[in-house]
């Protein structure tokens, strides 16, 4: 099989499928698409799934963490990546044989690339969530209950912290008290994992399934929705004008609530950090895990959760999701771990 490379002129394509499986969440994918083009100027990045490497080879993830306006002011540091995970490497006392994602959705599908390109290693094809999550924990090692640890944490002001051991309830609020104490924003490297467990437990070909969705999108862009819709594999759920806004509170979910421009329907998009549910007068339409997205109807580019305001004309979509999660991973992944009652059974 030909070797597979991420080469300069991919990064658009990268970025727009990240920024689909961001589900409106997981930070501005533009950050991380110009930096990635700058690091990709003069060489490439090697692609290998994680069934392709040494089976006991340790595999590392990296990504930022922190407030998303933070991370975009401050801009991102591919020595900070690499950082932490020289700081996760002396933990578990061998080299680091490739670099991962810990999530194929939003900015840190991009951070992750960088990250292995900041450490020389191969890429692997593959993520732990097959989209965007708030949590770090949300992911297919913790189902299996694998632990992060030991995860590394690393400031621009040249800090370093070790977290060699933590409880599966530590994780956020130890990460989220780190990444205050270094300004609002860092660098993370964590769940050192060999490659077989990886490729047994990973959501594997995810980076690829990006890279094509972000193919196919930019292609169909200027397309006919109906067209635009069709080659992307998604589900078309309404077009119209966003009516109310109610913000999320604490961990209640807020909600968006669009007119259909068409039939007058109802459609209502529930979301946190990302969108997380859509219901169409009343009836489910989507959930998560599946990946719901919110367009601008204008330039079709997805919009981040904040971004969208009343008036805006918008399109409400869902894709499928990249991973087939079992039903026990209902409340790790699914509507009830986001406070959404009633949308199970859609």
């Amino acid at each position: 099989m030909a070797e597979r490379r991420i080469e300069r002129e991919d990064v658009d394509a990268f970025a727009a499928g990240a920024a689909l499986l961001g589900a409106g969440g997981g930070g501005d994918v533009r950050v991380g698409a110009h930096l990635l083009r700058h690091l990709l100027a003069e060489r490439s990045l090697r692609l290998v799934p994680a069934a392709d490497l040494p089976p006991d080879g340790i595999v590392v993830h990296t990504g930022a963490v922190g407030s998303p306006d933070v991370i975009s002011e401050r801009l991102l540091s591919p020595v900070d990546l690499a950082r932490a995970a020289a700081a996760v490497a002396e933990q578990v006392m061998g080299p680091i044989r490739a670099a991962a994602a810990f999530e194929i959705g939003g900015l840190n599908a991009l951070v992750g690339a960088i990250g292995a390109i900041e450490l020389g290693l191969p890429f692997v094809d593959g993520d732990l969530m097959g989209r965007a999550f708030p949590k770090l924990t949300q992911n297919t090692l913790a189902l299996h209950g694998v632990a992060p640890v030991p995860l590394a944490v690393a400031s621009p002001a040249g800090d370093v912290v070790v977290v060699p051991l933590m409880g599966p309830r530590a994780v956020e609020p130890i990460l989220a008290g780190i990444t205050a104490g270094m300004g609002g924003a860092a660098s993370v490297a964590g769940y050192p994992t060999t490659a077989g467990d990886l490729a047994r437990l990973g959501v594997r070909g995810s980076v690829s399934a990006c890279l094509e969705l972000g193919r196919r999108f930019l292609a169909a862009r200027s397309a006919a929705l109906p067209v635009l819709v069709a080659d992307l594999g998604a589900r078309l759920h309404g077009v119209g004008r966003v009516e109310e806004i109610v913000p999320r509170h604490g961990g209640t979910p807020g909600t968006v609530t669009v007119i259909d421009s068409e039939d007058g329907a109802v459609v209502r998009v529930d979301h946190q950090e990302e969108f997380l549910a859509t219901a169409v007068d009343g009836v489910p339409a989507a959930c998560t895990p599946d990946v719901v997205a919110v367009l601008d109807n204008r330039s079709r580019r997805p919009l981040q959760v904040e971004e969208v305001r009343v008036g805006q004309a918008v399109v409400v979509c869902s894709l499928p999701p990249l991973h087939a999660w079992p039903d026990s991973a209902r409340d790790l992944v699914g509507p009830t771990a986001f406070g959404l009652v009633g949308m199970e059974d859609r």
